[in-house]
């Protein structure tokens, strides 16, 4: 009765064991369910030179200018930029001062060279890619896909007047500054 016993148990253990390795049956993945998120009710002015704390990714994101300042401080400016699809921020060069960019969302291809035309740097960029550009650099990002380039971009000493915004590329392109 004894050998039966144990002979029932290893039956038993081996089956446990088995069903237990075999691979479930194919069963069809269920796409996610995409919902689109509620705005974000946030303010879009220049907040500068006062202290200002933020989610910079919402503001980011949520921005649907081409161009707004956020933050102009004495020596410091922050703004953010929607690069719709095919346009691009405008071949430019800052002779005394470096940039830095931040893509929050979208992709493109960011321009760099010593000359006008010679912009041998060249580089994919993607959300959450920086971009260092240093002074007397000409450089251009190009939004080459089908979606909204969103990035901010940090100049220092600030590079646009206090409460900028161009709703539009076209309309930047007609500000005296020319960007």
């Amino acid at each position: 009765m004894r050998k039966n016993f144990i002979y029932l148990m290893a039956i038993a253990l081996v089956s446990v064991f088995a069903t237990s390795c075999t691979q479930p049956s194919e069963q069809p993945v269920e796409e996610p369910i995409v919902t689109e998120r509620e705005p974000l009710n946030l303010e879009f002015r220049d907040f500068g030179n006062d202290p200002f704390v933020f989610n910079i990714e919402d503001y980011t994101k949520e921005n649907e200018t081409y161009r707004t300042a956020l933050w102009t401080g004495e020596y410091m400016q922050l703004t953010l930029m929607n690069i719709l699809p095919g346009e691009d921020i405008g071949l430019e060069i800052h002779t005394d001062h470096d940039q830095f960019i931040r893509v929050e969302e979208g992709e493109g291809i960011v321009y760099m060279g010593d000359a006008e035309d010679d912009l041998s740097f060249q580089e994919r960029v993607e959300d959450d890619f920086a971009i260092m550009i240093p002074a007397g650099k000409w450089h251009n990002v190009v939004n080459d896909s089908d979606k909204p380039l969103k990035l901010y971009s940090i100049y220092a000493p600030r590079e646009h007047e206090k409460n900028t915004v161009h709703k539009t590329r076209a309309e930047a392109l007609e500000d005296e500054h020319d960007h």
